[in-house]
């Protein structure tokens, strides 16, 4: 049997994972952990992007996503590839946050985004 390099402890036995937006496009994202949390305020958009997600072959149904999103303007944050859900438009300077939910297949939005601020 062969032995871990590096083993991967996922939450909520260890952190949950951080990834970063960048300011416009597509946002492709592998999803490994049960939690995870995509920020799109570090780096605020300048135009639209678009969420794609791929969840590990590993990967249990009901592994969350938590996505924040920040815009100077009315730019969207579009579900793509692997992601079903509503489209998030934003307001200038204002951060929206939305919950998906792995399902065996995809990730699917669990409520409506919420503005935070």
């Amino acid at each position: 049997m062969e032995e871990l390099q590096n083993p991967i402890v996922k939450w909520p036995y260890g952190a949950a994972t951080l990834l970063l937006m960048t300011a416009v496009g597509v946002q492709a994202f592998g999803i490994v952990n049960n939690l995870t949390i995509v920020d799109g305020s570090s780096v605020v958009a300048t135009d639209n992007r678009t969420l794609d997600l791929t969840a590990d072959p590993d990967l249990t149904p009901g592994a969350r996503v938590i996505v924040k999103t920040t815009s100077t303007g009315t730019e969207k944050l579009n579900p793509g590839t692997g992601v079903k859900g509503e489209a998030i438009t934003g307001v200038a300077g204002k951060t929206f946050v939305a919950e998906y939910v792995y399902d065996g297949t995809g990730f699917v939005q669990t409520a409506k985004s919420i503005q935070i601020d």
